[in-house]
């Protein structure tokens, strides 16, 4: 087994320091300093818009400052992950958004709107291919959607038939899908709602059983494979308790952890697998170096949670 360094940690901090967003600063500080969960609050106030809605790069492979489903799922996200209450003022304003938004004829929400042409983005973000892309969003993001309006208790304010409906369509159409043939994004937007707090058991206990037998097809534990996009170990089990690290190889959550800490490079942070370069240059160096302060965090929460990071 073989652990990050005193410098190597060192490394990290400091390119997440010099050259992640603020809002990536302020997480690594309340993960590694005690930092104050309200300071990363106020940093992600910044991306949020009069509607309620996250935007403004939060999702930093779209440029646009419009609101998105997906970034405000990402904005949700970064709430729970500081532990914010459903009384937060940028979790109202982001569930009303949800509330406004959602397609109730098809009880779904759009990934991406129509204003995300107007703006710098990767080319799988395109709005006039996002429902063939996304599979008419059926499960990603509707997913983690719902998952976010349950932990959050929006269920009190939500119209039942969205909660109701939009439940009852996801569970049948996750059902559907066969074990050896769910895509990447998709599991992880259903590990996002078996996550939630206040699900209901008659959601999880089907939803979980499915991602248990989900997991040895979709998760890739080649090493070799590891360089390219694909479905590691460690994003479906982030942590020794998480949902689903029991029922993924141990051996490769451990192989996986020590490729993670081999591939971290010598300016602190660590590469990314996509690219979008050759559709506009500029564009992509701002989206990387957002993308690079955000996954060193992720990578140093994933490090420190199986003890592989030196104590100080």
């Amino acid at each position: 087994m073989i652990t990050l360094t005193h410098e190597s940690f060192a490394a990290a901090r400091a390119y997440i320091m010099t050259h992640g967003r603020p809002l990536d600063q302020a997480r690594f500080v309340y993960h590694f300093k005690n930092g104050d969960p309200a300071l990363v609050v106020e940093q992600l106030a910044a991306y949020q818009n009069e509607d309620g809605g996250f935007g403004n790069a939060l999702e930093p492979d779209i440029r646009t400052k419009a609101s998105s489903a997906i970034a405000t799922s990402t904005g949700l996200t970064i709430l729970r992950e500081v532990g914010a209450k459903d009384d937060e003022p940028l979790v109202i304003a982001a569930v009303n958004y949800l509330l406004s938004s959602y397609d109730t004829l098809e009880r779904v929400w759009p990934i991406v709107p129509a204003a995300v042409e107007d703006a710098p983005h990767a080319p799988w973000w395109s709005y006039a291919e996002s429902a063939s892309t996304f599979d008419s969003f059926r499960v990603n993001p509707r997913a983690a959607l719902v998952g976010q309006l349950y932990h959050f208790a929006a269920v009190q304010e939500a119209p039942a038939d969205l909660l109701t409906g939009a439940s009852q369509s996801l569970l049948a159409h996750i059902e559907s899908i066969p074990d050896d043939d769910m895509g990447m994004h998709d599991l992880l937007a259903i590990l996002d709602l078996a996550g939630a707090d206040n699900l209901p058991s008659e959601l999880r206990q089907p939803i979980v059983i499915k991602l248990r037998r989900v997991v040895p097809h979709a998760v890739v534990t080649d090493r070799s494979l590891w360089g390219e996009y694909a479905l590691r170990p460690l994003q479906v089990a982030p942590a020794p308790d998480s949902l689903l690290a029991p029922y993924v190889d141990r051996q490769a959550i451990d192989a996986n952890l020590d490729y993670e800490i081999e591939q971290q490079t010598a300016d602190g942070s660590w590469d990314l697998a996509w690219s979008w370069d050759f559709i506009d240059a500029a564009a992509w160096a701002q989206a990387e170096k957002d993308w690079k302060g955000a996954h060193a965090v992720n990578h140093l929460r994933i490090l420190a949670a199986y003890g592989r990071i030196d104590a100080a």
